[in-house]
């Protein structure tokens, strides 16, 4: 896969996942309020560094075909979190978004920033025409940051993910890139 770098302002991403950056992703994962709000997509707490060596070493295309791609993202030329691409479907034009961003890198734009990136280039360079996402009720922040992105709620599911045995609903949401 090609190495990638786009960048506006001070937030930068980087699609160049190595083993050495492990130690800097688990540090920074290893947060219960991003395991919480991350929700269903298989999110570990405590986060390791063989949980990061997983993440990184996750198959991301099959022959030529890519189907998932993730970044790092950095602030001012430091780690501040991830965010990705999943699910990309060629045939349909559509990708699945994703990403969290370190605590004590929250409330700077950062995260509406990534993805304001990550929908250009899905658009401009994959030839996508739509991303989705979920976002579970009771995490605003990511809620904002999709909509200030453009994304549009496009349904509701009541009680569709169950936390710490709680059932909580999660808002069903995508925006079309062209």
């Amino acid at each position: 896969m090609q190495i990638l770098s786009l960048k506006y302002g001070p937030v930068e991403l980087k699609n160049d996942l190595k083993r050495e950056d492990a130690p800097v992703i688990a540090k920074n994962a290893d947060d219960y309020e991003i395991y919480r709000n991350i929700g269903g997509h298989s999110f570990p707490f405590p986060y390791t560094e063989s949980d990061a060596l997983n993440f990184i070493e996750k198959t991301r295309e099959s022959g030529k075909e890519v189907f998932s791609i993730d970044f790092k993202i950095f602030y001012e030329g430091t780690f501040a979190g991830v965010i990705g691409l999943s699910d990309i479907d060629t045939v349909n034009r559509g990708a699945h978004v994703g990403y969290w961003v370190s605590k004590d890198f929250r409330n700077r734009g950062i995260a509406t920033t990534a993805l304001s990136l990550i929908c250009e280039y899905s658009r401009d360079s994959l030839g996508l025409n739509r991303l989705y996402t979920k976002v579970l009720e009771y995490n605003p922040a990511s809620l904002k940051v999709l909509i200030k992105n453009g994304f549009a709620i496009e349904g509701y599911q009541r009680d569709s993910y169950i936390f710490e045995g709680k059932p909580y609903s999660e808002f069903l949401l995508g925006k079309i890139l062209h």
